[in-house]
């Protein structure tokens, strides 16, 4: 199978609405005779363009949302947007052989907006090579001693309030009054989210119990999620978290929304998953800040056989080629 890709093209703000095929992406495309388009994202209308073009000539193409279509997502778009999926995107996404939801949101949220065409479900990947063989697990306490041998809840991501439900997460850890742990936050600003999230924590009186990190990439985030007993990630709607996948692969348990699971996490017994809202989060949180250690490795363990077993590339790559075969 060869996999061709067009040349950049600069559409500006304006152009990336407009549902209209750019010509000379249209050109390179029909040039190469492909047997299959692959759309990724939403709300892009070149792409619109291009799959009338290739409808036209009848050339099959898929679309990918990650997450556009989760339901959860579509409860935060404003009207402007909300007319351009019914009148553009639908006729759009039925005119595809089908669309690759990454998780089981996207393919709920194609449900409700009344997308008949078929949906595949394949979830993101991890790149197992790509985790080191040694990392320093000590680095995050180290660097903030007000961790000490506390219980730690880590976050990993952009601190997008809305998105992440960040302020959900400090409400509940406020609640659940755990004083033999922390909750640490790493990812970089998203919009203004940080300095709402530090006034917030200031406001629940958890200024000695929440870290803010700032971002960190490369051996210090594995450094980061291994020095941390619980990996957090409380979405309000998601498309599949390659966050999640990250800390499963390191071994660690898990604290998620339905929107942030990648599979059945709670029935293979890597972590809890629970709806996004106060209530259920507190639970959760009080419930693993009482769960034994070993308890938690077993868990950890569990994760990492998961990421092995169902998120390698190899065998996602064998499902969505199967699909593209299917499709064509």
């Amino acid at each position: 199978m060869e996999i061709l890709t067009p040349k950049v093209i600069a559409w500006g703000r304006l152009g990336a609405k407009l549902p209209f095929a750019n010509h000379e992406v249209e050109s390179d495309i029909l040039a190469w005779k492909p047997d299959l388009v692959h759309f990724h994202s939403v709300h892009i209308g070149p792409f619109i363009g291009i799959a009338r073009v290739l409808r036209r000539w009848g050339i099959p193409y898929v679309v990918t949302p990650h997450g556009g279509f989760a339901p959860g997502r579509l409860a935060q778009v404003g009207p402007e947007v909300r007319a351009f999926i019914n009148f553009l995107e639908k006729p759009y996404l039925n005119g595809a052989r089908f669309v690759h939801a990454v998780s089981r949101n996207d393919a709920e949220g194609l449900r409700m907006l009344g997308v008949h065409i078929q949906s595949v479900v394949i979830p993101n990947g991890i790149d197992l090579t790509t985790l080191p063989t040694q990392t320093d697990f000590t680095l995050l306490r180290r660097r903030f001693p007000v961790l000490g041998d506390k219980r730690i809840f880590l976050f990993l991501g952009r601190l997008d309030t809305a998105h992440k439900g960040l302020d959900l997460l400090l409400e509940a850890f406020a609640i659940a009054a755990l004083p033999e742990a922390r909750l640490v936050l790493v990812g970089p600003d998203w919009r203004g989210s940080l300095s709402r999230l530090q006034e917030q924590t200031t406001q629940l009186g958890l200024a000695d119990r929440v870290v803010f990190t700032g971002p960190i990439y490369g051996e210090e985030k594995w450094a980061y999620l291994a020095g941390a007993d619980i990996f957090l990630h409380p979405s309000r709607w998601e498309g599949s978290s390659f966050s999640v996948l990250e800390a499963l692969a390191m071994g660690k348990p898990v604290l998620v929304s339905q929107a942030a699971d990648p599979g059945e996490l709670g029935t293979l017994k890597a972590g809890l998953i629970v709806e996004p809202n106060m209530e259920a989060l507190t639970s959760a949180l009080r419930d693993l800040a009482m769960t034994d250690q070993e308890d938690l490795v077993q868990m950890g363990e569990q994760a990492k056989k998961i990421v092995k077993e169902h998120y390698c590339w190899r065998n996602i790559a064998k499902n969505i080629v199967e699909a593209y075969g299917r499709a064509v």
